[in-house]
Order: structure tokens, then sequence, then C-alpha cells
């Protein structure tokens, strides 16, 4: 007999934090960009990039480490910033992670992206079970 609910571990993701360093090269660049007029532009460009970057490990560290789904859809979260609630169709799977989708039981709709390698393989699979049956029962 299967359990009620299955959990899904997350990691942080080192995808993520490319991404991150990325923008804030191209914001350092476009400052760059702008007419040398002004002797600050350096040091602003130098002061913007780590900046950035520590923004986007501050807000790694708020992921909840795992969350936990039922067979009907229900979705909990083990953290209390992201609210729990019931998966809505429009989840979309791709190689690069999950764009997931859910609606709060006052009818929020709430969504989140999880990338690729926060998520283990069997589990990466277990979520996109979820999302793809939550999808064929609202196509009916």
């Amino acid at each position: 007999m299967r359990q009620a609910w299955s959990t899904v571990g997350l990691q942080s993701s080192h995808q993520q934090r490319l991404l991150a360093l990325l923008f804030s090269g191209l914001l350092g660049l476009s400052v760059l960009s702008w007419p040398a007029t002004s002797p600050w532009l350096l040091p602003a460009f130098l002061l913007l990039l780590p900046g950035f970057y520590g923004i986007a490990q501050w807000s790694q560290s708020a992921v909840p480490r795992f969350l936990t789904l039922s067979r009907s859809g229900e979705l909990r979260w083990h953290a209390d910033q992201w609210p729990a609630g019931k998966l809505v169709a429009g989840s979309v799977i791709c190689r690069f992670g999950v764009w997931l989708r859910w609606q709060e039981q006052d009818g929020k709709q709430q969504q989140r992206w999880l990338f690729r390698d926060q998520i283990s393989v069997e589990n990466f699979r277990l979520l996109g079970r979820h999302c793809q049956q939550i999808s064929w029962q609202h196509a009916d």
C-alpha cells in the first residue's frame, strides 16, 4: 500500500547562485556603459556585485528544506513563509526545473520556481507525476 504523503527534499541551488551572479554582472556592465563623467561609477560597480550576490545568498537561505505532497495534490511547505495549499493545473516541468503552482485555502494562487539541482532525480519524477496527474484531472 502506498503512503498517503510523499516527502520531497530540497537542496540549495547552484543554478540560482549562477543566475544571481550573472544578473549582478549584467547590471554592473550596464552601469559601466554609462558615460564615464563621474569618478564614482567604478566604486559603485564594485559595490553592486557583492551586494546582489549577497542578496541572492540570503534569499536562498529562506528556501524550505522539504515539502510534502498527498496523492490528492495537497501541498505543505515546511517553512512558515510559504503557505500550504493544493496543486492546480498549470505547473510546468522542464529540464531546468519545475514552475510549481498551487492554491491556498482562501483561493489565492501561489507559484514558485524550483531549480532542477535542488531536487533529487527520484523526487523530481515524483513531483512531475503529481503535477501531470493534476493537469490530467483538470483537462476533463
